[in-house]
């Protein structure tokens, strides 16, 4: 008879079996990187990809159980520094004698590569350029040679910065425009008939794209060039679209609202408006009061109508359709009108975007190019909100696999890791034009919670794009209405410029929810409209919006705190 003594013995057994394949894998995985090592050309100096690396770490992350997940940064961290070694030495060159900056080196790199001490940190610099060497240096960083780069932080203190090999552009093999729904997705509609939505989703399929990923990708190297501090990417339009709302007169307005934004701003410009897909928001809560008590909230008219009726609020997939036909209809009427005006003089193309919140309608307007890249045809760019930018969560799965570029809003709850593995996850090649964050703090919070991300970005090279959407994190109440002040609206444009100004960061964008008509939605601004004007003419379906004059007074005002552009030079 075998007690329970033999049953642990056999589980014993069972584990010491893992442990000799996993050892039997980490000897083979040693041995790859060796060989790689040896077949590279002799001489080159040691270039490293962490970009690679953090790719590979996401990608198992992504696929570990919630029980091994915590471990798979820790062991890989670990193994692949092992590898590091095995195909080419590195040592770890402390730009000074501090204990504390050794931990952080060891805690970074693990225990594979030697740990030196440079006379100062011009000398750890001048040995990581030599190649075969990682600085490790205290914060803030001294001007790095052309040939290093700062690619990651160690804790708050200090960074690693070495040479970095060329990087391809990364995609996940296991991504699919599907993907996503094997992920926990928030924000989205329930909708009571699956059958029709499938129904929805196939005509979708075979529909027209509202873009041409030409155009998408034309985009992108505009970003590109403003994330290299060369452009301005001024961003605007409705909160939410309407479809009752919708006149090839008021495209026209807001295209030129949206131009003559540019035009306040200095340099060159890239416009990119909030339209031709913006029908659908996220809301804090499932519940609103309305006239027949709690109703299901309002969540754009791509979901449901507005009217305060449980009729109304039910989520209808056939929305879906109708918001496909007036977004490329919108975008239809955009092109016409770019063509008509470049007879008459040079103009700016201006692209549409919105937020990607409803995946079911970006899935199937996702299209393959001729590289076998994957892009979102239902704008040239999207961007991920705040309560949708979870890195395991469903939306930035779905972002992570298109080449579009890709906004992504930051607010105060974001911390600089939590960015960093937002930043893996959505452009582990890190390339310029790939991804735009938008700031969204506040008046009173951009000074707190913004520096720390500028440092980190700055820090680990990324070559990401920074914006400010002064909009979102200044809305109040006042008398029972959703408002904002014009004056923490601009006051948080200020801090801003002059906060990225003071981390050597390219203040390169704002985006704001504006309209061209006269609307009273905003408290303040040259105009003067009062907190007892709102009732006036409040006609936003979800948040206030600047009106045509308090727009182009938050963008003139960017530019005089950037001190260039016509109305500063005017000033």
């Amino acid at each position: 008879m075998h007690g329970p003594n033999d049953a642990v013995a056999r589980l014993r057994g069972v584990l010491d079996a893992i442990d000799d394949d996993i050892l039997a894998l980490v000897e083979r995985r040693i041995a790859a990187a060796r060989a790689i090592g040896a077949a590279k050309p002799g001489g080159a100096p040691l270039k490293l990809r962490p970009a690679r690396e953090a790719a590979v770490v996401a990608r198992l992350e992504a696929a570990a159980s919630p029980a091994a997940r915590p471990a798979v940064r820790p062991v890989w961290r670990e193994l692949m520094a092992q590898c590091v070694q095995a195909q080419a030495p590195m040592a770890l060159v402390l730009g000074a004698d501090d204990p504390a900056l050794r931990l952080l080196a060891r805690e970074a790199f693990g225990s594979a590569p030697a740990v030196a001490v440079a006379a100062s940190p011009a000398d750890a610099l001048a040995r990581a350029e030599a190649g075969g060497a990682v600085a490790i240096l205290p914060l803030p960083l001294p001007r790095l040679p052309p040939a290093l780069v700062a690619f990651r932080t160690l804790g708050d203190g200090a960074a690693a910065v070495g040479r970095l090999a060329a990087e391809a552009p990364t995609r996940r093999r296991d991504w699919f425009p599907g993907s996503w729904r094997a992920r926990p997705a928030v924000q989205m509609p329930l909708y009571p008939d699956a059958a029709a939505l499938a129904e929805v989703e196939a005509a979708l399929a075979a529909a027209e794209p509202v873009v041409a990923i030409a155009e998408a990708a034309a985009l992108r190297a505009a970003l590109a060039r403003a994330a290299e501090g060369e452009a301005m990417l001024v961003q605007a339009g409705d909160c939410a679209e309407s479809f009752a709302a919708f006149s090839p007169a008021r495209v026209a307005e807001e295209r030129a609202l949206l131009l003559a934004l540019g035009d306040c701003l200095p340099g060159e410009v890239v416009h990119v408006a909030r339209a031709a897909g913006q029908f659908a928001k996220p809301r804090s809560a499932a519940l609103e009061a309305g006239g027949d008590g709690l109703l299901p909230s309002y969540r754009g008219d791509a979901v449901n109508g507005a009217a305060a009726c449980r009729g109304a609020r039910v989520a209808d997939p056939r929305r879906l359709l109708r918001a496909h036909a007036q977004s490329r209809a919108t975008v239809r009427l955009l092109e016409g009108l770019d063509a008509a005006a470049r007879i008459e003089a040079p103009t700016p193309p201006v692209y549409v975007s919105h937020e990607a919140l409803l995946l079911p309608y970006e899935q199937a307007l996702t299209r393959r190019d001729g590289d076998g890249r994957w892009w979102a045809t239902s704008a040239h760019m999207v961007w991920i909100g705040a309560r949708t930018r979870d890195a395991d969560g469903a939306h930035v799965d779905y972002a992570s696999g298109i080449a579009n570029a890709v906004g992504v809003k930051c607010d105060p709850m974001l911390t600089p890791d939590a960015l960093s593995r937002l930043l893996d996850r959505l452009d582990p090649a890190n390339e310029a034009g790939r991804v735009t964050l938008i700031g969204r703090f506040g008046a009173g919070e951009v000074g707190r919670a913004l520096p720390p991300l500028l440092r980190r970005t700055r820090a680990e090279g990324r070559r990401v794009l920074w914006a400010c959407d002064p909009m979102h994190g200044n809305t109040r109440v006042l008398g029972g209405i959703k408002t904002r002040l014009v004056a923490d609206i601009l006051a948080e444009l200020r801090d801003f410029v002059v906060i990225a100004g003071a981390e050597g960061v390219h203040a390169g964008g704002i985006h704001l929810e504006a309209t061209a008509a006269p609307v009273t939605e905003c408290v303040g601004g040259a105009d003067g409209v009062a907190p007892a004007d709102l009732s006036t003419r409040y006609e936003s379906l979800c948040d206030p919006r600047l009106n045509r004059a308090q727009a182009l007074e938050a963008a003139a005002w960017t530019a005089l705190c950037l001190g260039g552009g016509s109305e500063a030079r005017a000033a």
